[in-house]
């Protein structure tokens, strides 16, 4: 008698828990951070990546968020350093561009689940225009 009890509970309860693991991982993919970006080795007009490795986060990400970050540099007519931020989710870098400063000479923008901080000193403004337009396109920004 006790084990067709409980064979009944095990059929009762068996699609309960399978639905619970399966809510579960699928939870645990969205904590996943962002994988490091592709950034273009040269830019037209002139610009070439210097360097491309990881880095601390850009200084004045708002405090207590959790992101993966590299920093590139690119020389041409200017110099230029740029941070990616790879977070868990989209809402997360939306979020952190949402918080981050303005400043001279910064721009900022989210795509997807990056938060990329372009900093630069000299430079044409197309020159710079066209170096932010071309991250902005190999991280898919639309």
């Amino acid at each position: 008698m006790k084990t067709r009890a409980n064979n009944r509970l095990l059929y009762i309860f068996s699609p309960m828990l399978l639905a619970g693991l399966a809510i579960a991982l699928m939870g645990c993919g969205e904590m996943a951070m962002a994988p490091k970006p592709e950034l273009p080795v040269s830019v037209s007009p002139g610009w070439s990546q210097k360097s491309f490795a990881k880095a601390q986060p850009v200084a004045g990400l708002p405090a207590g968020v959790r992101a993966q970050c590299w920093k590139a540099e690119y020389e041409g007519s200017g110099a230029a350093e740029i941070w990616i931020c790879g977070f868990n989710g989209e809402g997360s870098a939306f979020d952190a561009a949402q918080r981050y400063p303005a400043g001279a000479d910064r721009v900022k923008f989210q795509a997807g689940k990056y938060l990329a901080v372009v900093h630069w000193s000299g430079g044409s403004k197309a020159d710079v225009t066209a170096l932010v337009r071309a991250i902005q396109k190999s991280l898919g920004a639309r």
